[in-house]
């Protein structure tokens, strides 16, 4: 009977500071994020992110996300981008035509402000770029949200 008492609450306080650690995790201490990158961090567990996509291992749906600026910056290069929006011209002509504004807007920037257009459309509407994708759109966010949850992202490296 004592056993059972300790193992009870033994996990209940592991409960406990688990729940401590998710909520201050990236905080001053008031519970509040301090920086962008913070806010980024908890709104990509807040809106389940993590759900579907693992950051540097584990079992996941979505892509693994560690190393992912990498991997955009190679494949949103001007030759590389050019090449998958042909292709897919192609291939679905109404899916391009329907998005080819939010196409040329990306093209329309260089670097990392090329990724961050990407992945703010990409949120807006993840067919945008990969039309048989599972993801949801998450086009509710607030521009400060997706500019947070952007700089969160870019930590990725």
């Amino acid at each position: 009977m004592r056993f059972s008492l300790l193992v009870t609450l033994f996990g209940v306080g592991a409960v406990l500071m688990a729940v401590a650690v998710v909520f201050m995790y990236g905080t001053d201490g008031s519970g509040e994020p301090r920086t962008p990158v913070e806010h980024g961090r908890r709104l990509f567990r807040l809106q389940g992110c993590a759900t579907c996509h693992a950051i540097g291992g584990g079992i996941s749906r979505g892509p693994d996300l560690a190393g992912l600026i990498p991997r955009l910056s190679a494949r949103l290069t001007d030759t590389a981008y050019r090449n998958h929006l042909d292709s897919l011209q192609v291939a679905r002509p109404d899916v391009y035509d329907f998005f080819a504004a939010r196409y040329e807007h990306v093209l329309g920037v260089q670097g990392e402000e090329r990724i961050k257009a990407w992945f703010a459309e990409h949120l807006r509407n993840p067919r945008f770029d990969h039309f048989t994708g599972l993801m949801p759109d998450y086009d509710h966010l607030t521009e400060q949200q997706v500019d947070r949850l952007t700089a969160f992202i870019l930590t990725l490296r």
